[in-house]
């Protein structure tokens, strides 16, 4: 079995997570991880699963007749687990470029986004946009761990940072 990950992005109906789970079964795939959400009108989600080689042809060709939907499957090869990790959560007042700063100062200290997830909520006192990111990283070293963290809280007194380091 290879491991194969579907990308999936469309017009939202009732039935959508159903008709891929089906085909999946259909095909031979096990469902392994998933992030599957609604975002305005749109339907998107990404699938890792694990696939005979042999079957991907016609997941690929039941995939393509899903109405309303753009679906791409692609091979991956299996990526080894990074020893330093780090869950990063930054929360503040909504403004515009806190994914573009946080993002620059990963870049920079080479660590790699293995996991993003952002939402926006209304402040319970306040009412006032606030904004979430969620980060899981991973880094190559401690002092690159130790420099990310330095450069995180110097981006302003507006935004709340914490985090944990993840050691395996």
């Amino acid at each position: 079995m290879q491991k194969w990950i579907i990308s999936v992005i469309g017009e939202d109906y009732p039935g959508i997570t159903e008709n891929l789970a089906q085909i999946l079964q259909d095909n031979g795939a096990n469902w392994l991880d998933a992030s599957l959400r609604r975002l305005g009108d749109r339907y998107a989600g990404i699938i890792e699963l694990e696939l005979p080689e042999a079957n991907a042809q016609a997941l690929r060709r039941q995939l393509a007749e899903l109405p309303r939907l753009s679906i791409e499957l692609q091979r991956v090869a299996v990526k080894t687990q990074p020893s330093l990790q780090f869950q990063v959560e930054v929360i503040g007042n909504d403004r515009p470029g806190i994914v573009a700063a946080v993002t620059r100062i990963l870049t920079s200290n080479q660590a790699n986004i293995e996991q993003l997830e952002s939402d926006l909520d209304t402040a319970n006192h306040t009412g006032v946009p606030l904004f979430r990111l969620n980060i899981l990283l991973a880094a190559a070293d401690e002092a690159s761990l130790d420099r990310i963290e330095q450069e995180l809280f110097s981006l302003g007194d507006d935004l709340m940072v914490e985090y944990e380091r993840i050691t395996n």
